[in-house]
């Protein structure tokens, strides 16, 4: 088996991404396909209940593929400015797939929100807040909460301190913001970056907590469960 960058598995297939290749595996890690049909492919999910997979290039291009067929079902262009490297995830019933997207060449982001059907944008959020920085999101498989993390600009433009939240779906808004020390913001997103691999050794080569013999697991909802502070 290759060293990914990326690798992911279901009960049935397992994905393995190096960038240029996304290389399609069956339950018994036989390979059984590869797409190339965009670059910078590092990071995929697997859309509840089904064979499905979406693939997110840091370029600005999703790919979403259908694995007992072996085909693509849609390419999107999200954006061809600025590294797309934010978080990602389907709705635990499949319906939606959210990805922080960032429209510019800065670090400011939106919300986009996609049906699975034909994989048909329906609503992009957050894109005129200019303090507001998403970074990733997660769903609770048991609530369909949806937690999200960032950060928050000071007027001066810089970081001032980052936060955690839910997303809610019914308002399409960001609701219960708790600030976090910017230790535990860093580590957060950190771990998600690394969660979001598949935690493959290869992308844990670039987490600075490498080093550490007892790296403790967490997630945005343990964080926003453990944080006091409201804003």
């Amino acid at each position: 088996m290759r060293r990914f960058w990326g690798f992911y598995k279901n009960e049935s297939y397992c994905v393995g991404c190096n960038g240029a290749t996304v290389y399609i595996y069956d339950k018994d890690e036989n390979e059984i396909a590869r797409f190339k049909n965009i670059p910078y492919a590092y990071t995929v999910a697997f859309m509840p209940g089904r064979n499905i997979i979406s693939v997110k290039s840091t370029e600005g291009f999703l790919a979403f593929y259908d694995l007992d067929s072996l085909s693509l079902l849609k390419k999107i262009t999200v954006t061809r400015d600025g590294a797309q490297d934010e978080g990602f995830a389907f709705t635990p019933d499949g319906k939606f797939f959210y990805n922080i997207e960032k429209p510019f060449s800065s670090t400011r982001t939106q919300l986009g929100i996609y049906e699975t059907k034909t994989f048909t944008k329906v609503a992009t959020l957050f894109a005129e807040d200019k303090n507001m920085v998403l970074d990733c999101l997660e769903f609770d498989n048991e609530t369909n909460i949806c937690y999200v993390m960032g950060f928050m600009r000071a007027d001066n433009g810089v970081f001032d301190y980052g936060f955690v939240a839910i997303f809610d779906k019914e308002s399409q808004t960001i609701q219960n913001i708790r600030a976090i020390e910017e230790g535990k913001y860093n580590y957060l997103h950190e771990y998600k970056h690394w969660e979001a691999s598949g935690f493959t050794e290869r992308q844990l080569q670039w987490c600075s907590f490498k080093r550490n013999k007892n790296i403790e697991k967490t997630s945005i909802k343990e964080v926003y469960e453990g944080a006091e502070k409201r804003v």
